[in-house]
C-alpha cells in the first residue's frame, strides 16, 4: 500500500528530472527536441586570372536574434556537400520578422555577401554565393526553401539554380531542356543569374541537360551537361563554371566551361 501512497509524490520529481534531461547546453530546454533552420551552403564564386583556388576561401556565419553558427574556409563547391548551418528561429512572438543574417568574408575579412531572410524553424534552405571576386564586387548569394516531400523510388526531384553570368557567354539568359527532348521544349525558360528552375520530376539515372540561350528562333546550344540522379531523393543541381579561375567568358568557352554539380537534399 505503502508504494501507492508514495507514487503522487514522486511524479512532480521525475518529471522536472525528464525535462531537465531535455535541456541543451544553454539550458533552453531545447535539447534534441529543439527544432531549428538549416542552410546548407555552396561556394560558387570565381576569381578570374587568380593563380590558386586560395582566394575563392569563405567564411560564412548565419545569425539568428540570440545565436548563430558559422564555418571557415570553404572553397569552391564541387561534387561534394557544403556545410549545414542551423539556427534557432524565435516565432514565440507575433512581433517577431523570424529574419537571419546570412554574411560571407574572403580571408582577409573583405565582405563577399549579405543577407537578410526570413526562415521557418523546421526546415532546410540552400545558399549558393555566385559572382567575380575579380570584377568589383559583382559577387552575390540566393537562399532558397528546399522541398522535403518524399520522392517516389523510381523517380528523382531536382532544381537548377544558376551561378553563371548569361551575358560572360554571349547570351541574355539560358533555357534548359533534356537533352533528349526536341528544340523548344523546354522545362527552364529565360534563366538568370541567382534564378532556379523551380522542381522538375524525372525518372532516376543520368541527368543529361541542354543548356541553351535564350531568345532566338533557331535554338543556340551552349553546352551539354550532366550528372547522377538517385531514386527517392531530390537535389539542388548548380550550374557553375567548371574551373572557378577561368571561367568562360565568351559563347565558344561555354561547351567546356559549363558543368552541373548535383547535391541530394539530406533527409530528415
Amino acid at each position: 500500500m505503502m508504494k501507492f501512497l508514495l507514487l503522487p509524490m514522486l511524479l512532480p520529481f521525475l518529471m522536472a528530472m525528464t525535462m531537465s534531461g531535455c535541456e541543451d547546453e544553454d539550458g533552453d530546454g531545447g535539447g534534441r527536441f529543439r527544432t531549428t533552420a538549416s542552410v546548407h551552403y555552396y561556394n560558387q564564386m570565381t576569381t578570374q586570372g587568380a593563380e590558386d583556388q586560395s582566394t575563392l576561401t569563405v567564411d560564412v556565419t548565419l545569425e539568428g536574434e540570440d545565436e548563430s553558427d558559422s564555418a571557415t574556409g570553404i572553397g569552391y563547391s564541387r561534387g561534394d556537400e557544403g556545410p549545414e548551418l542551423s539556427v534557432r528561429i524565435d516565432d514565440t512572438n507575433d512581433n517577431e520578422d523570424n529574419s537571419v543574417l546570412l554574411e560571407g568574408v574572403n580571408s582577409s575579412g573583405a565582405r563577399l555577401f549579405r543577407t537578410s531572410e526570413r526562415l521557418s524553424n523546421d526546415s532546410r534552405y540552400t545558399a549558393v554565393s555566385y559572382g567575380d571576386t575579380s570584377d568589383g564586387g559583382g559577387t552575390g548569394v540566393v537562399v532558397i526553401l528546399q522541398d522535403q516531400s518524399d520522392v517516389t523510388s523510381g523517380s528523382s526531384r531536382f532544381r537548377v539554380i544558376n551561378t553563371v553570368e548569361p551575358i560572360n557567354v554571349g547570351a541574355h539568359s539560358f533555357d534548359l531542356r533534356y537533352n533528349d527532348a526536341g528544340s523548344g521544349n523546354y522545362f527552364a525558360s529565360d534563366l538568370e543569374r541567382g534564378g532556379d528552375s523551380g522542381y522538375q520530376t524525372t525518372n532516376a539515372g543520368g541527368l543529361n541537360l541542354v543548356v541553351v540561350s535564350n531568345g532566338f528562333s533557331t535554338e543556340r546550344i551552349l553546352a551539354r551537361v550532366d550528372c547522377s540522379l538517385s531514386g527517392g531523393r531530390a537535389y539542388d543541381v548548380i550550374l557553375a563554371a567548371n574551373d572557378p579561375l577561368n571561367p568562360p567568358l565568351t559563347e565558344g568557352e561555354a561547351e567546356d566551361g559549363l558543368v552541373i554539380y548535383c547535391h541530394p537534399h539530406e533527409r530528415d
